[in-house]
């Protein structure tokens, strides 16, 4: 018996070594994380850790070399293998890049890591920076003007809402896992948290999406052919999912793979001319592209008029090239729009006339340009365009 007691105790004390010496080597296996200090740069913490500056700025999701004091950042040292679906990767990389803010200020009616954050300013930050051309609204106005998604990913934005009514209380930037990142909701600074603390488990947790599956964004010297042997999806039917008029790509244009619309708020809409949905398709692709006053090529710029002018013009819809003003008076004013009519607006820019236009998509929605944000798709019940709504105007096939 003693012998019998004396075995299960040093079984015991055996596997208490080994949990403890495990335990450790867990600890110490885990991807360190590297605070920025002053003067540092992508390159020189790169050197330190012995990696290439590509690899840190794909770990943490870095758009572009900008750093800043006390950004937080992983460091992994085995090589980056991209995912092979770039919804998923963009996903991951947003998120990875929330992280990176943990410990910034909260500052009510801020959105920059200079001056800190409130919760939607986070999700401005975050998502604008990596190239989801958003506008700088509320956490309502997000909420609004998301998809709403029943399988959340990273990247993807949590909404916490009061039971029984759609309030928005905060949200954050979805990591997977049942965390999330978020400015300030019981904290002072940017934290990880969880949807199980006892701050947020008395709310009804919700989902959007803003980078959606089947999102493919072209690079430099990608063609159709190697997007579709990516995929395993044919070129026509690419070109047909994103009413392409030609083979020609541009780099950055977003490209619908699968068969559901990335942004379905025409689905259900009866259209205004037969081209309606390749002109809407089609101006999806264009999201991100930036805005020059004066100009309509995507590779340029665009300004509004302009970016209706390219839209139309490449889906074979005869239109002069003219400004907001000129359309407006070119078209018969209704107050009930069809997918692929414009909206108007006026005094955007102070000077009490016809300034602004865009094609609405049906649901309140429509897609236009700005000089902060270029191609994007907007709420109409938003504050700023509620203002300054003038009226829809009835597209006709032909308005030259």
């Amino acid at each position: 018996m003693g012998k019998r007691i004396l075995s299960s105790m040093l079984l015991l004390l055996l596997g208490m070594v080994i949990f403890t010496f495990l335990s450790g080597l867990k600890v110490e296996a885990a991807d360190p994380v590297h605070t920025v200090s002053s003067q540092e740069t992508v390159e020189s913490i790169a050197a330190t850790y012995n990696i290439s500056a590509e690899q840190l700025m794909k770990t943490n999701g870095l758009p572009d070399g900008k750093l800043y004091v006390g950004q937080k950042l992983r460091i992994i040292q085995t090589a980056y293998t991209p995912s092979i679906y770039q919804w998923a990767e963009r996903g991951k990389q947003i998120g990875n890049y929330a992280k990176s803010f943990t410990g910034f200020k909260k500052t009510a009616g801020e959105e920059t890591p200079i001056k800190g954050f409130d919760s939607s300013g986070l999700i401005h930050w975050v998502l604008s920076r990596q190239k989801v051309p958003i506008d700088r609204l509320s956490v309502e106005g997000y909420y609004k003007q998301g998809m709403d998604t029943d399988t959340p990913k990273a990247g993807d934005v949590i909404f916490f809402l009061e039971k029984g009514s759609s309030k928005v209380v905060t949200a954050g930037i979805y990591l997977g896992g049942n965390r999330f990142v978020n400015s300030g909701y019981g904290a002072e600074t940017v934290q990880v948290r969880s949807t199980t603390e006892k701050y947020f488990a008395q709310y009804q947790a919700a989902y959007k999406t803003y980078t959606p599956k089947g999102e493919h964004v072209v690079q430099n010297n990608e063609t159709l052919k190697s997007i579709s042997d990516n995929y395993g999806v044919s070129v026509d039917t690419i070109k047909k999912r994103n009413a392409l008029p030609t083979d020609s790509l541009m780099q950055g244009q977003y490209l619908q793979i699968y068969s559901s619309p990335l942004y379905p708020f025409y689905a259900n809409q009866e259209a205004s001319y037969d081209k309606a949905y390749d002109v809407i398709k089609y101006a999806y692709t264009l999201r991100g592209f930036t805005y020059v006053f004066g100009e309509y090529d995507p590779m340029i710029g665009m300004d509004c008029s302009g970016f209706i002018y390219w839209v139309m013009k490449e889906q074979g819809i005869s239109v002069k090239r003219g400004s907001a003003s000129d359309y407006y008076s070119l078209l018969p004013k209704l107050k009930d729009p069809k997918a692929g009519d414009l909206v108007f607006f006026r005094d955007t820019d102070l000077s009490q006339e016809i300034t602004h236009v865009g094609i609405y998509l049906g649901d309140g929605r429509f897609i236009h340009t700005t000089k902060n944000t270029g191609v994007h798709i907007s709420d109409l019940t938003s504050s700023y365009f509620t203002q300054k709504f003038e009226s829809f105007g009835q597209v006709q096939i032909n308005m030259d």
